[in-house]
């Protein structure tokens, strides 16, 4: 019995993906072992710890054991529990029944060894918040940190403290390296002589705020004024004038930032929904880039899944800058030259197609969308993907459609809301349901793929398993999105001219973001190191919500339950380089 394992990697975790040539019959699972060293330390070898899935025997109470124990029975994991820093190798180790320790002389080959860190030369840097509220480790901190509440009012408060308290630990965690990462770079701009310009959605963090507040007037800002809706016998030009960001806005103003009092203020009607940061050094010239899925808020922040995106590079830069006078040039509107300015995508790096592209919104004719549906097109692969509300019509429809016409791709993904939610289960007559949430058939003899997972939390009562929130509770409790980035990796190991494909910013993939809204995404072509750290964070989001689903081959037990598995392991192998 031969193993194959794969790693990858990105600045807070660490994918396993492993293969065998066979399983013997008395195989039980697999232990999985860990080299780690953290910034020049001694290597540690240890074994991961393991969680049983929920039920009634005594393992399956919600304790940990070491894998040497309890093996994996699975062919994949992502580990958590490694930091920034650290450089991390693995080997897996098959267990055997009627044997009390893993059979080493069948371990597969180490790993190459990730760093779990950007090199300091990488053009574009990716970070990522922990903003799982469905999950184990954040229900078991509601029940012990808001004994007797119920589970909504529980949420209501925890919401409120991260809002508040912005030095908790927890809060810190579920921020992850994103929070960390943009809280320095406004450090960075505060120390120094440059200046930032931003263009953002929201604004209501009160770390956020106070950072641009210490950045004064060398802090600009187009600030819009949110989502608004119209109130009772208002018209639109009325509601138009309400702020969502008030607050912020005249904090900001107090302090010497330059804010406008009115602008941009195009809600209801449309967003102006971007979520990005420029640097300029002393002299005025574009240096950096902030841009990606993440308002300046605490659900932003901590409670949402989002991503965070550095790009290093003056061209880069001036491309974001130019659109940043443009929407304070166009006030609350979206006169012609902003239009048609944005029906110009900024190309970067040479080659056809250029190594990097930056789109805006609204341009004319739905050339960003046309500009997507080649990006679909190109795949060879497969595609990885999390959206939020992407809609019926445009970037999940040629997803699907892909999808539909070669089976033989790995498509997967995260979607915050199927644009029919439940009845997405039921599209077609075939009695594979490539597009599923959460409440999969009981009947045995339908086969349920969850390529395609809308999030829901887990309501086990089993042993000492936390109950899970569900999506209605986050959604009163917390807020609408639960998946709120928005990426597209398309063939992420590829090694052709032109590949892998990067898709990340504030377009929400949908009809609307290309029409309505102020919205930007880049492309980013030919940068392997970033396409398999946003591989990481989508699998492992993909992971954590499918698991939620009814279990995997429910019928099956021991040896041939693992043999299922490999089965399905199979024919993703070439995909993640296992073959």
């Amino acid at each position: 019995m031969k193993t194959t394992l794969a790693v990858y990697a990105n600045t807070d975790d660490a994918l396993l993906l492993w293969s065998a040539d066979s399983l013997a019959d008395e195989l039980e699972g697999f232990a999985v072992q860990r080299k780690r060293s953290t910034r020049g330390t001694a290597v540690v070898t240890e074994w991961l710890a393991n969680f049983a899935a929920p039920g009634p025997k005594a393992h399956q109470n919600g304790d940990s054991f070491s894998s040497s124990q309890r093996p994996f029975r699975a062919f994949s994991w992502t580990d958590h529990n490694v930091n920034a820093g650290d450089r991390v190798r693995y080997r897996v180790v098959p267990f055997l029944a009627g044997t009390t320790a893993p059979s080493m002389k069948l371990a597969s080959k180490w790993s190459r060894t990730v760093t779990l860190a950007w090199p300091q030369a990488a053009p574009h840097r990716a970070y990522f918040n922990r903003g799982f509220v469905i999950s184990q480790f954040v229900s078991r901190y509601l029940d012990d940190n808001f004994p007797g509440m119920d589970r909504l009012a529980a949420l209501k408060a925890f919401k409120a403290q991260m809002s508040t308290a912005v030095d908790d630990k927890f809060r810190a965690f579920l921020g992850g390296q994103l929070r960390v990462e943009l809280l320095t770079l406004l450090d960075d701009v505060r120390a120094g002589e440059g200046s930032l310009y931003a263009a953002l959605y929201e604004l209501a963090d009160e770390e956020l705020v106070a950072r641009l507040e210490m950045i004064g007037p060398r802090a600009h800002l187009v600030l819009s004024n949110g989502s608004v809706e119209p109130r009772k016998n208002e018209t639109s030009a009325q509601a138009r004038k309400h702020d969502q960001n008030k607050t912020a806005r005249e904090r900001l103003r107090s302090a010497g930032v330059d804010v406008e009092e009115v602008n941009r203020f195009i809600s209801p009607g449309g967003l102006a929904h971007n979520k990005f940061l420029v640097v300029v050094d002393k002299e005025n010239t574009p240096q950096r880039v902030w841009t990606g899925s993440t308002n300046w808020t605490t659900t932003g922040l901590c409670t949402q899944l989002n991503n965070g995106l550095l790009v290093e590079g003056k061209d880069v830069a001036a491309a974001y800058l130019a659109q940043w006078h443009a929407l304070r040039a166009a006030k609350s509107g979206h006169p012609n030259s902003l239009v048609k300015g944005n029906a110009t995508p900024a190309e970067v790096g040479g080659g056809i197609p250029a190594a990097v592209s930056v789109h805006f919104t609204r341009g004319s004719k739905e050339g960003d969308l046309s500009s997507l549906r080649a990006i679909v097109d190109s795949v060879e692969e497969g595609v990885l993907f999390l959206m939020f509300m992407p809609g019926a019509a445009a970037v999940l429809k040629d997803v699907l459609a892909l999808q539909a016409a070669r089976p033989d791709l790995v498509v997967r993904g995260v979607v915050s809301d199927l644009p029919r939610g439940r009845a997405d289960e039921k599209t077609g007559t075939s009695t594979e349901l490539k597009v599923t949430v959460v409440g999969a058939t009981t009947n045995k003899n339908v086969t349920t793929t969850v390529d395609v997972v809308q999030p829901e939390g887990r309501r086990h009562t089993a042993s000492t398993w936390a109950v899970e929130t569900t999506r209605e509770q986050f959604k009163s409790g917390i807020g609408y999105a639960i998946v709120h980035s928005k990426v597209l990796v398309v063939d992420p190991f590829s090694e052709k001219p032109g590949k892998p494909i990067v898709v990340t910013g504030s377009h929400n993939f949908s009809t609307t973001a290309s029409t309505s809204n102020d919205e930007n995404f880049i492309v980013i072509r030919g940068d392997r190191a970033l396409a398999e750290a946003y591989a990481v964070n989508i699998e492992s989001a993909w992971r954590h919500y499918a698991s939620r689903i009814a279990p995997a081959h429910p019928e099956l037990t021991g040896i041939a339950y693992l043999r299922a598995l490999l089965a399905e392991q199979r024919r993703e192998e070439a995909f993640w380089r296992l073959a």
